[in-house]
């Protein structure tokens, strides 16, 4: 797979939220996701980090409460 901005240029990741094909020049990761420069879609991976911690938080507690 190529980048989606530097069609000569090999990708080494894919962003997670629009899943365009990145080179290293183009790629960030934030907060541990692959996603490209686009403000749009680094803001979109914030709050799937966000939804992702409050996920995890709601099983534990219901677990908990399972448990009890």
């Amino acid at each position: 797979m190529k980048c989606f901005n530097h069609h000569d240029r090999d990708a080494f990741g894919i962003c997670s939220v629009c899943g365009k094909g990145l080179c290293l020049e183009c790629m960030e990761k934030v907060n541990d996701i692959i996603t490209c420069k686009n403000p749009i879609c680094k803001n979109k991976a914030k709050q799937m980090r966000l939804w992702r911690i409050i996920l995890i938080i709601l099983i534990f507690v219901g677990i908990l409460l399972i448990l009890d």
